[in-house]
């Protein structure tokens, strides 16, 4: 018995450390992507078998409207600019808090600034995020940081691309577990076709 805990003692930090560098990865080297134009973009395409433009133009609009302009981290700048069902777009200006610590005694935050970009057909859609900017407006010296100069690989990153820098990489981390949230929460509320692995774990296509 004592043989198996100490067993046990040996291989659970080093499996805590694994789980940590595994989670680690997605916020690593490729993951901010910038486009032609040298600006952050996210961007994704979803397949959706079986609904019209006009039903997929509808969820999203319902779903923009809700869940992110109505969200409860959103503030007064926040609004659909246009959804148009004939050329199957959605496009919303965001201004939300991106929290970074939010406990009783002590908060972090930040106003994240982007537009959110819907390109909407039979059958498909594909989502932007753009326009990436951030206020920090809770300390004596508010600062204005684009993504451009603060989250991408070469600023986010340490030389080796391994690690994330402290303040920048903190952005990065949230900016990125953000746009996740709101790209799922989108593929999801149209009924995006999903694929399963063999390890159970769901993604949208």
């Amino acid at each position: 018995m004592k043989k198996i805990l100490l067993f046990l003692f040996m291989v659970v930090p080093v499996l805590a450390v694994a789980q940590k560098d595994e989670d680690l990865s997605k916020y690593l080297a490729g993951a901010v992507p910038v486009n032609s134009s040298g600006f952050v973009q996210f961007d994704k395409a979803y397949t959706v078998t079986g609904k019209s433009q006009l039903e997929i133009f509808r969820l999203l609009r319902d779903y923009v409207q809700t869940e992110i302009v109505g969200g409860e981290n959103s503030l007064a700048q926040a609004r659909i600019t246009e959804a148009d069902s004939a050329r199957g777009t959605v496009v919303a200006s965001m201004e939300e808090y991106l929290y970074f610590k939010r406990k009783a005694w002590t908060m972090d935050r930040v106003r994240f600034y982007y537009q959110l970009v819907f390109f909407i057909e039979d059958g498909k859609f594909r989502v932007e995020m753009r326009n990436l900017h951030y206020l920090y407006d809770d300390v004596p010296s508010p600062s204005d940081y684009r993504a451009e100069n603060w989250i991408t690989d070469e600023e986010a990153l340490n030389k080796s691309k391994t690690k994330l820098l402290r303040v920048p990489g903190k952005f990065r981390r949230f900016t990125i577990d953000r746009k996740d949230a709101i790209f799922i929460g989108a593929a999801r509320a149209a009924g995006a076709d999903r694929k399963v692995h063999v390890e159970t774990v769901e993604e949208y296509q």
